[in-house]
């Protein structure tokens, strides 16, 4: 492995930690990254920070602040709105698409998710770690890649709005629940290939995604 290829890695790696960081809520909305302290943490010049916090403002996950670093993106109730908006329009057509590929061992792999989610719902590591999936599921194996960053843009923007409201609302168990009842929903349809049936069940789910999001928003801003 060359210097080059390694440098590369390393970037990679920082922005993603960044990046999880942010959608998991350890850098919570309106935080300020700075990028002294960051490149502290991850042992590394401020090259490669200023560079992941570029990439990370081109996402809207935050806004760069000049000469110091950037502070994580807040959100509002419009924002949640506009947010599902778009994917309630592109998440289930391109489920649609999946399903009438095979796609079973990927199913099988967040089903056993499930079924740990089950026996202990109170893991959010696992839980947000099987949401994430199970929604990439529905755009990895496409062939158009426009769609797939896009899809990828928009969720990470909805989780982050999700995990943290729901966090802060203490509705951790009850939408662990319907999440994972809405998501087996899902890898039935997938697995049976169908696509009618597919489609309908991302329908409902992104839909009630969009209700528990709001519900949730709106207890913590009364709190």
């Amino acid at each position: 492995m060359n210097k080059k290829t390694v440098l590369k890695s390393i970037r990679d790696q920082i922005y993603e930690a960044i990046q999880e960081s942010i959608i998991n809520n350890t850098y919570k909305p309106g935080e300020e990254l700075q990028i002294d302290r960051l490149a502290e943490e991850f042992g590394v010049s401020t090259t490669p920070i200023r560079e992941a916090l570029i990439r990370l403002e081109n996402t809207g996950l935050v806004h760069l602040i000049p000469n110091k670093g950037a502070r994580v993106t807040s959100f509002r109730e419009k924002d949640i709105l506009d947010t599902w908006e778009i994917r309630k329009l592109l998440e289930p057509y391109a489920a649609g698409i999946t399903a009438e590929l095979d796609v079973r061992d990927d199913i099988l792999e967040i089903e056993a998710a499930c079924d740990k989610l089950e026996q202990g719902p109170q893991d959010s590591n696992l839980y947000i770690q099987s949401d994430i999936r199970l929604h990439e599921l529905l755009y990895a194996h496409l062939s158009n890649e426009l769609l797939k960053d896009t899809l990828r843009n928009i969720l990470q923007r909805s989780m982050r709005m999700r995990y943290f409201a729901e966090d802060v609302s203490k509705m951790h168990d009850q939408v662990v629940r319907e999440v994972l009842s809405e998501h087996k929903e899902i890898l039935r349809a997938l697995s049976e290939r169908d696509r009618e049936k597919t489609i309908e069940a991302v329908r409902r789910h992104v839909a009630n995604g969009e209700r528990r999001a709001l519900t949730a928003i709106r207890l913590r801003n009364e709190n």
